[in-house]
């Protein structure tokens, strides 16, 4: 009966999701939106009493989804009724899911081994499901939600400001246009301060400041030598040598060109004492002639489209490092920027928001910089992003967990930093799945069985049917948000696949360790070819996708059947999300470099380098990945198979699992390619949190 319901509610959660493919209708009025959604119920329960013959459970299971739909309705009320239906019928397919999984965990067998391993299967699940509800969340909650009265901005409020500019080791090819644009902008009281920190070369830094000189009285030039704490160190120093009227401040990385109405269009938010910092997206240019950048530029998107608006409705938003302002009593306040996080900016504007300050999403661009042209250096951003996460997460757990402890933080801003932070832990779950799904095809290819909970009958079509629907929501949120093609927005797909392996690492080694050095990635030699580099470039991500490829093949052969099948597909989408990493270092080896680009390809900026870093490499014990693969497939020799478990009532009694969606759906971050159905010695059904784009960007 709960397997049944799971694919009820799945199937509405299919129904809801394809019927808000039509244009408008995720925002459809109640007046619209509540006769459409029952008619949806109705064609689901009509439907499922046709094959299964159970009309009066049926009724009630649309009954069930009918109040669901209408408690949080009223609890969302700027929610379409779409759009709470959809998110309702996914919670409870995910909650019938879990009592189904529970149920057949625990009611059939008694082995020490099988119940530890399957209770195992059962939290990754949870934290599955967890996950791909909160990105579900996201895109319900930006897409069909009504529009808010936005903050008021009084354009007679013209604090002096001053805008920082961060430099380290910067061609001043590229640094001179942010300069320039700078110059620029439309604003009576303005100092630029540029603030090179650690560059060893002085003919470098050198023409940076004699730059600054030629631009005027606005620009100041700073050069730290030997300065401890990265960037954070550097820009608490320059904070400390502002003149004391200084009242707000600016953060520009030193690649954006920025608008020169910028500052007259955002800076009257900070009229309101109650606001803290300003934020506008970060945006980019430079990128429309290669469909690799176009895909890495739609990947960024998503967070600045879904993400943010959605944590802007309460207040929860991130400070994102760059195009953005800041309260200089409230940076002071706190004690200006962390220099142990790597992602000090995120990490500051928690702290502020505890403090009872407010943070105003301002959805328009208003300058735009450059995107990493390596992958190399994308890797290392992501890799930046991804650890800073977690080192807010365990920094930080007790404010956000414990009562009491957050200060004045709301419980809504608690669970947007949370899950913001946690969503990053997506692709490490991905990575315990695949490993489980490399030790199932072996034993099964040995004609051994795992001792674990497996799955029969029409279940074993819910993992395909959940990754399919999930990676469906995750390209279709991001085609509507950002008005780009089918095309675009798969090759966005492909580049936070490419990045999974990369945030696993930085996942790993955050919990390892609070403070850690920047990855180091495989040196290239002049000339040396791009196909060759390209794989130096992502050999881990090589390695699963050829082991998880070759371990579906010796499976099929060696035991050929439909639930091998099944876990095959399973196991080769698993190896497609990896090998989207040697892709994309073949693709941005194919980048057309004009002098522009080839100068920034090799700045800090672009490759993630810091100054003072002890060289880190990219491995990460692995080899314990792989002794738990080796101790999986002795203990399925060794043990004797599970009790074998209550076949799945044939499809006359029960709706067919088509179209059964995940209820999840996409996005860092770091939004990321998030965890993937698991596996059992007959493929086993958990949905997956569909990816997203990892996290929270932090430049």
């Amino acid at each position: 009966m709960l397997l049944h319901a799971a694919l009820f509610f799945g199937a509405l959660s299919a129904v809801v999701t394809i019927a808000a493919f039509v244009p408008g209708i995720i925002r459809a009025r109640i007046w619209a939106g509540l006769p459409l959604g029952l008619g949806l119920i109705a064609l689901v329960a009509w439907n499922a009493t046709i094959i299964s013959q159970q009309r009066d459970f049926e009724i009630a299971l649309a009954v069930c989804a009918l109040v669901a739909t209408a408690l949080l309705r009223v609890a969302e009320r700027r929610w379409s009724w779409l759009g709470a239906q959809m998110f309702a019928a996914a919670t409870l397919a995910s909650i019938a899911y879990l009592l189904y999984a529970g149920s057949i965990t625990y009611a059939i067998g008694s082995d020490p081994v099988y119940l530890v391993a399957s209770s195992l299967l059962l939290v990754l699940e949870i934290a599955a499901l967890a996950l791909s509800l909160s990105y579900l969340f996201e895109i319900v909650d930006t897409l069909s939600r009504t529009s808010e009265p936005a903050h008021p901005v009084d354009s007679s409020y013209l604090p002096k400001v001053a805008i920082q500019v961060p430099a380290y080791n910067e061609p001043l090819e590229v640094v001179s246009e942010t300069l320039k644009a700078l110059a620029e902008l439309d604003y009576p009281d303005l100092i630029v301060q540029v603030v090179d920190n650690n560059t060893p070369d002085r003919e470098i830094w050198g023409a940076l400041q004699a730059q600054c000189e030629q631009l005027g009285a606005r620009f100041t030039f700073m050069h730290l030598e030997n300065w401890p704490g990265f960037k954070a160190g550097a820009l608490n120093e320059a904070t400390r040598r502002l003149p004391k009227d200084i009242e707000i401040i600016g953060v520009v990385d030193s690649d954006y060109i920025v608008k020169p109405d910028w500052l007259r269009s955002v800076v009257g938010h900070f009229a309101d004492s109650k606001v803290a910092f300003v934020q506008t997206p970060q945006n980019y240019r430079d990128w429309t002639d290669d469909q690799y950048l176009r895909g890495l530029y739609y990947s960024y998107q998503y967070f600045f489209e879904i993400t943010m608006p959605c944590r802007a409705h309460r207040n929860a938003i991130i400070f994102a490092g760059t195009m953005g302002l800041i309260r200089r009593s409230a940076l002071e306040d706190i004690g200006g920027w962390n220099p142990d996080i790597v992602t000090e900016d995120a990490e500051a504007s928690l702290r502020m928001l505890a403090r009872g300050h407010a943070g105003i999403y301002v959805s328009r661009p208003y300058g735009q910089g450059l995107m990493p042209l390596s992958f190399d250096g994308l890797k290392k951003q992501r890799f930046r992003w991804a650890l800073g996460g977690v080192q807010i997460l365990r920094l930080h757990w007790r404010r956000l967990l414990q009562p009491g402890r957050g200060e004045r933080l709301t419980v809504a801003q608690r669970i947007h930093y949370l899950l913001g932070n946690v969503q990053w832990f997506g692709d490490v779950l991905m990575f315990c799945f695949t490993l489980l799904l490399l030790a199932t095809a072996l034993s099964t290819a040995m004609h051994h069985q795992l001792p674990i909970r497996r799955l029969t009958g029409v279940a074993l079509g819910l993992p395909i049917a959940f990754l399919a629907t999930g990676l469906l929501r995750a390209v279709w949120a991001m085609k509507l948000k950002t008005r780009c093609t089918w095309r675009d927005a798969i090759a966005g797909l492909q580049v936070w696949f490419a990045l999974s392996w990369v945030v696993t690492v930085a996942c790993l080694r955050g919990l390892l360790r609070f403070h850690t050095a920047f990855l180091r990635t495989p040196k290239f030699k002049e000339g040396e070819a791009s196909v060759l580099k390209a794989f130096r470039a992502a050999q881990m991500e090589s390695l699963l996708a050829a082991t998880g490829a070759a371990a579906a093949v010796v499976m099929l052969v060696r035991a050929p059947s439909i639930p091998t099948i099944a876990l095959a597909v399973l196991l080769l989408f698993q190896a497609a999300i990896y090998a989207n990493a040697p892709w994309a270092g073949a693709s941005a080896e194919g980048i057309h470099l004009t002098p522009l680009r080839r100068a920034y390809r090799n700045s800090a900026q672009s490759t993630g380098a810091r100054p003072g870093i002890g060289a880190e490499t990219l491995a990460v014990p692995v080899a314990a990945g792989l002794a738990v693969l080796v101790v999986l497939l002795l203990i399925s020799l060794a043990t004797p198979p599970p009790p074998p478990e209550p076949v799945t009532p044939a499809p006359a009694e029960q709706p067919a699992p088509v179209s059964h969606p995940s209820p999840s759906t996409s996005p860092s971050a770091s939004p990321s390619p998030s965890a993937s159905p698991s596996p059992s010695s007959s493929p086993s059904s958990s949905p997956p949190p569909s990816p997203s784009p990892s996290g929270t960007p932090s430049p």
